[in-house]
């Protein structure tokens, strides 16, 4: 007999067992449950029915199509009863999620033990048991709880509602098979609460045994979890992997492999003895003169840890096949490729002070800086002259807040030294990491969004990883779909120019519209990489259902075929504030948005075009930022002259043109000094941006280079929220994330009905 079978017939003959000496409250649906000591409610927004699913009687709960809100059946216990107690909930097995009882208000329910929460599809009657330890907050009674109101959420059938003064039997898991099946080669891991903290190793192993089944079954192949230096390196020189040896042994027994992420230098993960000795220097910002415990990427004193702590955990793990994978953690607030910047996580996760900014005060910064600017300029008279300064010495040469002088090298100088050493600082990571596992899959965290105060190139990592054939696995991405192009896309150009591998991670919250957004993102990109946080999927009424309808289309993913790039303007980022550095006011960004509206375009970036990217692509246009190096305009300039099309918004800012104002070869451009190519300009305003996004579409059209099958999807007619990309080998991938059902008419009249929040892939159109 199966193992299934043999639970199938253990989980009947519990569930029909009517001799339960512990219970001392219960309802049950299409009986008195007030009689019993259990009360289920109708409340606000939340309606339930009775019903009969099968041969059960059950309360059947009305879904919402609010994706903001859940829909929950609340109950209330109407006796005292002491505790600790256990919560049990008879459920019906329909559809896959994850079952998690709640608070009223602001009462707190001190949850600990929990099982059984996972809904699997096995149509069958199952038990979620959760055990209460104390009193919730707020309400007194020594030893017993009356009244207590909970809400239920993850559950559409619910059958019977108890609570037993012991521990009921605990239920084996049901051994199901994936639902959806993928391409093994394609990376797809998850969160599930495997990172308990230290001596609390028991209930990480219990989320595993808990969860497993249940992303197994919805097609993941890995498990995600911290591993801190300070969970293994508790004294100086002796390594512990014991706490992670039990996570890696049960995510195992269910088939699934583990994905680290390696966390040094983040203020959470100091070792004690580090932190209290000397050697702990942390960053400090220029704008307040107070420090984070993030270690300084100027110090060095890091340096040797990191190198032995990556050695340890390869000869630990290296060559384990446990291994799916594993991500690099250098710096910042959770251990990404960044600077400090948001995230309230101080050593011993207390508060810190934290921000976006320059963290470049503390003592190693400022001779770092000198030294970058001797290797540049040699001497300090041609340093004085490109800053209009008049140093004697290069160690009269201090960091300063870039918006704190108005000459634009010297500006531009600050911030290439700065972005430079996160980007060298990270490499470094890599070259260490890759010496010591040299067959292992490897990326790097790279987050925030290209601002220059975070400190993340996705240029310079995409290129130093695909020298050490390893990726990129952005942190950032958002809940709606054009602005998680906006701010990953950079990433994912270079990716695909240099050969680097690419990953993709939710920047924190998403609803079912981020599901369907985020699957689309790699469908489009030929990702190899797809990271959920299980709050993603679970934590939202609709978003298991998404997955399981939408992923499948994951077998499918391709490359984009990309004819238009859009001009990235690092340098022009660097100087101006308005061009990147506030997400939801940034001018680039919010362009970027209206125009992925009417086609599906690549970024380049300057160092790229330098590169040599211009060569993939027959369109570059401008969205937002003038300033550019003047070898990257000469590039510009060859490559048009040879035959590509530049399209130019000549206001607010201008021409393009070099830091110090030079803008003759946009000008000579203007007289038609183009050799095989053109340049187009528009002369109207460009805000809003519509008019501008549509005089590209009409110029692109006209154009007799571009792929037909790029000239046919900008012929489409659809609402400006579906989105299309071609993919290599011809495929259309559509996008309709709107909350309207979409009407799509293709060429030869033909018309896709495309419903809310959902993806099509055509072949013949």
């Amino acid at each position: 007999m199966s193992r299934f079978g043999r639970w199938a017939i253990m989980a009947i003959l519990v569930v029909c067992s009517t001799a339960r000496a512990a219970e001392i409250a219960r309802w049950e649906a299409g009986k008195n449950g007030q009689a019993g000591g259990v009360i289920l409610v109708n409340a606000e927004g939340n309606k339930w029915t009775l019903a009969q699913h099968g041969k059960v009687e059950v309360a059947s709960l009305e879904p919402t199509h609010d994706y903001y809100r859940r829909a929950e059946f609340v109950a209330k216990v109407n006796k005292s009863i002491p505790y600790p107690i256990w919560l049990v909930l008879e459920y019906v097995d329909d559809g896959y999620g994850l079952i998690s009882v709640g608070p009223a208000g602001r009462r707190g329910i001190p949850w600990s033990h929990q099982w059984g929460v996972a809904r699997l599809n096995t149509g069958r009657i199952r038990r979620a048991t959760f055990r209460v330890d104390g009193a919730p907050s707020g309400l007194s009674g020594g030893g017993s709880v009356a009244p207590l109101e909970f809400h239920i959420n993850g559950v559409e059938y619910l059958h019977a509602i108890y609570v037993d003064d012991s521990q009921p039997e605990i239920e084996p898991v049901p051994d199901v098979k994936p639902a959806i099946q993928f391409d093994n080669a394609f990376q797809r891991d998850i969160n599930i609460g495997a990172d308990s903290p230290l001596g609390q190793e028991a209930e990480g192993l219990a989320a595993v045994r808990n969860m497993a089944p249940l992303v197994r079954a919805l097609g993941f192949n890995g498990i995600e979890s911290y591993v801190q230096w300070n969970y293994v390196e508790g004294k100086k020189g002796i390594y512990d992997w014991s706490h992670y040896d039990g996570v890696v042994n049960e995510i195992q027994k269910y088939g699934l492999k583990w994905f680290p992420l390696l966390i040094v230098g983040s203020a959470y993960s100091l070792p004690e003895w580090f932190h209290d000795s000397k050697e702990n220097v942390p960053f400090e910002c220029l704008e307040h003169h107070l420090t984070f415990d993030v270690q300084s990427i100027f110090a060095h004193y890091q340096d040797p840890y990191v190198q032995q702590f990556l050695s340890e955990f390869a000869k630990h793990y290296g060559e384990s096949k446990a291994l799916l994978g594993l991500r690099l953690g250098p710096s910042g607030n959770y251990g990404e490729a960044q600077y400090p910047a948001t995230g309230n996580l101080g050593y011993r996760r207390g508060a810190v002070h934290t921000h976006i900014g320059y963290w470049a005060a503390d003592p190693y910064a400022s001779p770092a800086f000198q030294k970058w600017l001797r290797a540049k300029y040699g001497s300090i008279d041609q340093l004085n002259a490109a800053w209009e300064d008049n140093f004697t010495s290069f160690d009269q040469i201090h960091t300063f807040l870039p918006t704190s002088t108005p000459v634009p090298r010297k500006q531009l100088d600050f911030v290439d030294w700065y972005m430079g050493a996160m980007s060298d600082w990270c490499g470094q990571w890599a070259e260490w990491a890759r010496a010591d596992m040299p067959d292992a899959s490897i990326y790097q965290s790279s987050g925030g969004w290209g601002a220059p105060q975070i400190g993340t190139d996705y240029t310079a990592q995409a290129k130093t990883m695909a020298h050490l054939h390893g990726g990129i696995r952005l942190t950032n991405e958002s809940d709606n779909y054009a602005l998680n192009f906006a701010i990953t896309r950079m990433a994912s150009s270079a990716a695909r120019f240099y050969g680097a591998k690419l990953g993709y991670e939710p920047g924190g919250f998403a609803s079912m519209r981020g599901v369907v957004a985020r699957i689309y993102n790699t469908l489009t990109n030929g990702g190899d990489h797809l990271f959920y946080y299980s709050g993603n999927l679970f934590g939202n009424d609709q978003g298991a259902d998404a997955w399981r309808r939408f992923a499948p289309l994951l077998n499918q993913r391709a490359k984009p075929e990309i004819d238009v790039a859009a001009f990235y303007p690092d340098t022009s980022i660097a100087l101006n504030d308005e061009e990147l550095r506030y997400l939801y006011a940034s001018a680039y960004i919010t362009r970027v948005e209206a125009m992925r509206s009417i086609m599906d375009f690549d970024y380049a970036s300057e160092q790229m075009i330098l590169d040599g990217a211009l060569d993939r692509y027959k369109v570059l246009i401008g969205i937002w930022g003038a300033y550019t190096e003047k070898p990257v305009l000469e590039r510009i300039d060859a490559w048009v002259k040879a035959g590509g099309t530049i399209i130019w918004l000549s206001r607010p800012r201008g021409l393009p043109q070099t830091p110090e104002g030079d803008s003759s070869l946009a000008q000579s451009w203007q007289r038609g000094e183009v050799g095989k190519g053109r340049a187009i300009f528009f002369t109207g305003d460009p805000e809003p941006p519509e008019e501008y996004v549509e005089f590209v579409r009409k110029h692109l059209l006209e154009l007799s280079n571009l792929r037909p099958e790029i000239h046919r999807a900008l012929e489409i007619e659809k609402p400006r929220e579906v989105y299309w990309s071609v993919l290599e080998g011809g495929k259309l991938a559509l996008l309709n994330f709107s909350d309207n059902e979409a009407h799509v008419r293709l060429s030869g009249s033909r018309v896709l009905d495309m419903p809310p929040y959902s993806i099509k892939l055509e072949s013949n159109w």
